[in-house]
């Protein structure tokens, strides 16, 4: 019996080692098939001052400066003033790049998704812009009364919890829809996974799939193949 996909060629025997093999290509190559894909940032790559495109896996993305972002990807920066009485310190995206999903103080702020939340045309009350302030955190001094105040503008959680930011790619002149799963390290954005729906035009729903999903549908498939052998 032979199976062929857009990258390679099984044989299936009756030793089974093959269908192992063909669980591992299901996991490996799933950017081949309609539907979501997930990659998870397990090398540690940081998108500050550099692009982040959400087609690639952490190990293929490429640091880059504002002029290389594209359809599918984003330019993160990172800016910082400081005022004897005030200061502040935001993330945020720019270049004519992917966009983010905006809400709150004139859609200029990354709204937050969450897990399982469908990133698509659907969604309302806010707008998608190639220009995104991710966190904006903010400190005051008083000098006549000594006051100090500090605060998040940002809708990201200040406390570092985990959460989504919908994105909308432009992949041969189709929309596609994706998401970036961040966190809020003291108005510095950690990207901890990031993925997006291969069918354009088709919404997504934020974190799918779940890091155990493919794995699970390679068991199905070795599960389904053994049993067409004996049967």
């Amino acid at each position: 019996m032979t199976i062929r996909d857009t990258g390679a060629t099984w044989t299936i025997n009756p030793s089974g080692q093959d269908c192992l093999a063909l669980a591992a290509a299901i996991a490996a190559t799933s950017v081949a098939y309609a539907g979501p894909v997930r990659y998870d940032n397990d090398t540690n790559y940081s998108w500050f001052y550099s692009v982040l495109d959400l087609t690639k896996s952490a190990a293929d993305q490429s640091y880059g400066g504002i002029g290389d972002v594209t359809g599918s990807s984003f330019y993160m920066d990172y800016f910082s003033d400081f005022y004897p009485s005030f200061s502040y310190q935001h993330s945020y995206l720019g270049g004519a790049g992917g966009e983010l999903w905006n809400s709150g103080f004139q859609n200029r702020y990354a709204a937050p998704i969450d897990s399982g939340e469908l990133v698509g045309p659907g969604l309302s009350n806010g707008a998608w812009s190639q220009s995104s302030t991710l966190e904006f955190a903010w400190s005051s001094y008083d000098y006549y009364t000594g006051e100090y105040d500090s605060g998040f503008r940002g809708l990201l959680p200040p406390d570092g919890s985990p959460t989504y930011v919908g994105a909308r790619l432009t992949i041969d002149n189709q929309f596609h829809y994706g998401w970036i799963g961040v966190q809020n390290l003291g108005g510095f954005i950690d990207v901890f996974a990031w993925g997006y729906e291969t069918e354009a035009g088709v919404p997504v729903a934020a974190g799918a799939p779940t890091p155990g999903t493919l794995g699970a549908l390679a068991v199905g498939a070795v599960g389904a193949l053994s049993r067409k052998r004996r049967a």
